[in-house]
């Protein structure tokens, strides 16, 4: 190999690994895929020293009543499904267009 093939070859080598380093690097990106902010966090003082201490929302209260009207309207939906399913099958059948049956797996 010619002089020039060598430095080609190990300069696109040294540029390779470079840019692998990089994007692989600890300092490269976020690993969670956003950026770290201060949301949700308050600082707390005692004694001259500050910390950061997560605050987290409020949680749900789900009673016997709420339970049981998201379970309704999942019904409702789930009958209105099953309607619009139907009436598209019929009006295939009706257009002569072929009826798919899904492949039980």
């Amino acid at each position: 190999m010619s002089l020039t093939k060598k430095w080609k070859l190990i300069l696109a080598s040294l540029s390779f690994a470079f840019f692998t380093a990089c994007a692989g690097g600890s300092n490269g990106g976020s690993s969670d895929g956003y950026a770290a902010d201060d949301e949700g966090t308050e600082e707390v003082s005692g004694s001259g020293s500050t910390s950061k201490k997560k605050v987290s929302a409020p949680k749900e209260v789900i009673d016997e009543n709420k339970l049981k009207k998201t379970e309704d309207e999942a019904m409702a939906a789930n009958e209105e499904n099953h309607k619009l399913r139907k009436e598209i099958f019929d009006a295939k059948n009706k257009l002569g267009i072929p009826v798919e049956r899904p492949d039980a797996e």
